[in-house]
């Protein structure tokens, strides 16, 4: 298993990852993105974008507020039901995740027992913090972000929404009348949600704040299991596109019993991250559950084989960004050996590498040239390329290898009479030599 704080420190060292309000003494479970993290993302995102919705017949782009009106997670069932069990030692106020902890430190699962139960069970035991015995007793916290809307300060309450898929739930008759779409479809959206975890942690694995790629496929209540099995395939696929390997990732089928009420099935996909086995992404039957509920079935449509007016069932997928990310870079981080020397590679897919390509002169005194060549490229759209000039050559190679970028490409004074400079692939550190006509073509035959 990797080390989990060499990954982290890895990441804040190359700029991918910072700790939030750092320079203010930091605010906890908060993580900004710097130059590398930042891009690295945008390729995660846009990667989903392209593979399950552009590349997905009948599927449609959407983009929902952040803020929605008090009554839909009312209606939703979030502001009695969005909520997890939480205990507190009074001694030095440390808060858990109740069913968390039961998990932990009883093996047990919490699913079946009332909070009394698992009141009794947690008070058997010291905090493991203080190691005191004085707790409160198990209660209610509700996840989501509340704050006054009013102008005044008082008494319009409105949330941050804990998931973007009710953005989309509420407006599936503005799609079906703008749109027209066809049974089956799919409406997929990248945005913000915010939850009031209880335990935030494990680096960027669970934050307050966070960044959703969630797809509604709405369906027959026939098509359902059909379009379930689809998505399995499908995220499977994705899977292996942003480099995870089938070793380190596994599908559970959550049990009846522990379903969600609005679900008939859900599969959770866990993935053995530095610190072990976590949720990455959930995909679940959700029924005409959402559709029924707001409403009433006025949010349905005609089918267009029977043209019978129905309340569509909705398959969902839902990603966290962050989880992705962190699952990626776990992936990719390697060591390797090279004449007795430790190589550090972080072996990303071309797709999402934040820099496809990186430009050096191999002296300081071919700069301009080189320079140029770094401006010619970045006009021919091969994707965010980058120039680099200090160290000496290996080190300018083995910089790169640390941020994943797959070639460097290196101006030489050869260049100057045969208009070839020699490209070095980052996996094997082998090099050819390319046409500077040619650059564009053989980088993305070579992409992998």
């Amino acid at each position: 298993m990797k080390d989990n704080k060499e990954i982290i420190s890895f990441l804040k060292v190359k700029g991918f990852v910072f700790p939030g309000s750092e320079i203010y003494g930091g605010l906890a479970n908060s993580w900004d993105y710097g130059p590398l993290g930042a891009l690295l993302k945008d390729n995660i995102k846009n990667l989903w974008k392209s593979f399950f919705i552009d590349q997905q017949p009948n599927t449609f782009h959407f983009d929902s507020s952040i803020m929605l009106n008090k009554k839909v997670w009312e209606v939703s069932g979030h502001l009695a039901k969005f909520v997890d069990p939480m205990i507190d030692c009074k001694e030095c106020k440390i808060r858990y995740r109740a069913d968390f902890f039961i998990e932990e430190h009883f093996e047990k699962n919490p699913d079946s027992m009332s909070f009394e139960e698992m009141s009794e069970l947690i008070h058997s035991m010291d905090c493991p913090s203080c190691k005191k015995n004085n707790w409160t007793d198990v209660r209610i916290f509700n996840l989501m972000f509340k704050f006054d809307n009013s102008k005044l300060g008082e008494g319009d309450e409105i949330y941050l929404r804990p998931e973007t898929a009710q953005g989309i739930f509420i407006n599936f008759l503005n799609i079906i009348n703008s749109i027209n779409p066809k049974l089956p479809f799919g409406i997929g959206q990248v945005g913000k949600a915010f939850r009031n975890e209880v335990t935030p942690g494990n680096f960027i694995f669970r934050t307050k704040e966070f960044e959703q790629l969630e797809l509604e496929y709405f369906t027959t209540k026939n098509g359902e299991e059909v379009a379930f099995d689809h998505y399995i395939g499908l995220i499977d696929i994705f899977l292996e596109k942003v480099g995870l390997s089938k070793n380190n990732f596994r599908k559970q089928d959550i049990a009846k019993e522990s379903l969600a009420h609005y679900s008939s099935r859900t599969i959770d996909y866990e993935y053995n991250f530095p610190f072990g086995w976590g949720e990455l992404l959930g995909l679940a039957n959700r029924r005409q559950f959402d559709l029924s509920i707001h409403s009433g079935s006025k949010l349905g449509m005609r089918d267009s084989q029977t043209n019978e007016f129905i309340v569509p069932s909705v398959i969902e997928t839902s990603f966290g960004v962050e989880r992705l990310f962190y699952a990626i870079i776990s992936e990719a981080y390697t060591k390797e050996d090279v004449d007795g020397e430790e190589r550090i590679v972080l072996k990303l897919p071309f797709k999402i590498a934040p820099y496809k390509a990186a430009v050096t002169p191999l002296t300081n005194k071919l700069d301009n040239e080189a320079q140029t060549l770094f401006n010619e490229l970045l006009e021919q759209e091969i994707g965010p390329i980058t120039y680099v000039t200090s160290g000496s050559i290996g080190k300018r190679y083995r910089k790169q290898d640390a941020i994943g970028t797959p070639f460097v490409i290196t101006y030489d004074f050869d260049a100057l009479e045969d208009n070839s400079v020699t490209i070095r692939h980052r996996d094997t550190m082998k090099q050819a030599r390319v046409l500077i006509k040619d650059i564009k073509t053989y980088i993305l035959n070579n992409a992998k």
